[in-house]
């Protein structure tokens, strides 16, 4: 899977823009419709976020979505 260009993360109806600590940064809205597995296995994971930087390096805050997004893209 190729890292999304900064212009699909902003095009994305998928993702929240949102600036942290002064880093930019694009947040899976809604991630248990797009993990919905995840969140049914790992209840725990429902309080957690992912997220892209606008060089399109992916982050969360959970191991199993980080697992999962190598897999497939959600921008």
């Amino acid at each position: 899977m190729d890292d999304p260009t900064q212009e699909q993360l902003e095009n994305s109806p998928h993702l929240e823009k949102r600036t942290v600590g002064g880093e930019l940064r694009y947040y899976v809205k809604k991630i248990e419709d797009h993990w919905p597995v995840v969140i049914e296995d790992h209840p725990d994971a429902a309080g957690h976020e992912a997220w892209w930087t606008p060089d399109g390096g992916f982050h969360a805050t959970h191991a199993q979505l980080r697992r999962d997004a190598m897999v497939g893209g959600i921008v």
